[in-house]
């Protein structure tokens, strides 16, 4: 019999979609063999299990987000490179969803998956800390208020994605709400600029 071909981004697509929908409980090998019309033991040709394949997806998706930021350093506004980085979370809201099943991956399954869980933390490090410097540098320049640790600015972006969107309103446009309302609140301001 001859060997089934795979696309692995096809892969990853189908096991993402089947992780936010199942759960990881209910994630298998069988429910995407299913969806992507090849055998399990084509998968298996792959990944030995779904941890590994899991796993992989993860570091993927990761790598994905974080090509997001190459450009960053030229960039000189330390608020145009907090809204780029935001912009990229909103863009990638539905990528942390799947993200949120990390810490049911067993890592002793075998020797990738303890690689790629290692990776994933220290992606997982370096965007947190890319985000961090950035928030930093907008308190140095007086787009952030300095008595507010970078440590909740951060959450509260990182959070954000959790928003449910409506529906009526478009990707762009509601980004640059949620990010206003982040930056500026949602106080009305008197005539002098005092919120009240």
């Amino acid at each position: 019999m001859a060997k089934q071909k795979m696309n692995i981004n096809e892969l990853y697509a189908v096991t993402g979609k089947i992780l936010v929908e199942k759960g990881y409980a209910g994630f298998h090998f069988k429910l995407v063999s299913d969806q992507l019309n090849v055998s399990r033991s084509t998968i298996y040709e792959y990944f030995s299990n779904k941890d590994e394949l899991i796993a992989s997806l993860m570091v993927h998706l990761m790598d994905t987000i974080m090509a997001e930021y190459e450009g960053l350093d030229r960039i000189s506004e330390p608020l145009e490179k907090l809204r780029r980085i935001f912009d990229s979370f909103m863009k990638y809201a539905h990528l942390h969803q799947i993200l949120l099943f990390a810490p049911f991956v067993n890592g002793e399954s075998s020797p990738s998956v303890k690689k790629d869980l290692v990776t994933l933390r220290q992606q997982h490090h370096t965007l947190t800390r890319v985000l961090t410097e950035v928030i930093d540098a907008c308190k140095e320049a007086g787009s952030i208020r300095q008595d507010i640790p970078s440590s909740l600015v951060a959450s509260l972006l990182f959070q954000s994605i959790q928003i449910p969107k409506n529906k009526t309103i478009e990707n762009a446009e509601w980004s640059e709400m949620i990010f206003r309302v982040l930056l500026e609140g949602y106080g009305v301001r008197d005539r002098h600029g005092v919120a009240f």
